[in-house]
């Protein structure tokens, strides 16, 4: 009894991963030279397939006014197969969408094909198809504005689309790119 009391008092020790991200988190990758790379400050986001954007993993810079459905281990080696980026299909776990910009994710690969099916029916019809998919928990919607938007551990808050985001969408205000000092007309 005494030793169970005792592992039990040590795995309280174990930090958890909302600790680590105080060590290594997103605001430090911003920090450390992201916020002087334009790659990604011209961006209209980046994905990382690890909590706390450890950039030393797998992760992907969204364009501005991209769209598509991210590769997996399969559809990777397809030849004929439409996704984009490195393998980070159902692997995504930490996001930073850039000021200006919106970055909707969903948890299907025909995700956003459907919501473009619907928006090109009418407005209605494409808000209410958003409507349905945010109810359902097969969407995410993410916006920044002034500063990034940083989501480190999508498991905190959105647990049902950790690790299972497979199409996405992100465009931005037509005139603004960040930089290190803040948001500028472009021209």
């Amino acid at each position: 009894m005494k030793l169970l009391v005792l592992l039990a008092g040590l795995v309280g020790l174990i930090p958890s991963t909302s600790s680590l991200c105080a060590i290594q988190g997103c605001d430090k990758w911003w920090s450390a030279g992201a916020k002087n790379n334009v790659s990604i400050t011209g961006a209209c986001a980046v994905m990382f397939d690890e909590n706390c954007c450890k950039a030393s993993k797998t992760f992907y810079i969204v364009q501005r006014e991209e769209e598509g459905k991210l590769c997996g281990t399969a559809s990777s080696f397809n030849p004929f197969s439409s996704c984009v980026g490195p393998r980070l299909k159902d692997d995504i776990e930490s996001l930073v969408v850039m000021p200006g910009c919106t970055l909707e994710v969903w948890d299907k690969g025909s995700g956003l094909k459907n919501a473009k099916i619907e928006e090109a029916k009418s407005w209605n019809a494409g808000n209410y198809k958003d409507s349905v998919d945010r109810y359902d928990r097969n969407k995410l919607v993410f916006s920044a504005s002034g500063d990034i938007h940083i989501i480190e551990e999508i498991n905190d808050d959105f647990d049902d689309m950790d690790e299972d985001i497979e199409s996405y969408r992100c465009h931005c205000s037509k005139g603004l790119v960040f930089r290190p000092q803040g948001l500028k007309p472009t021209g």
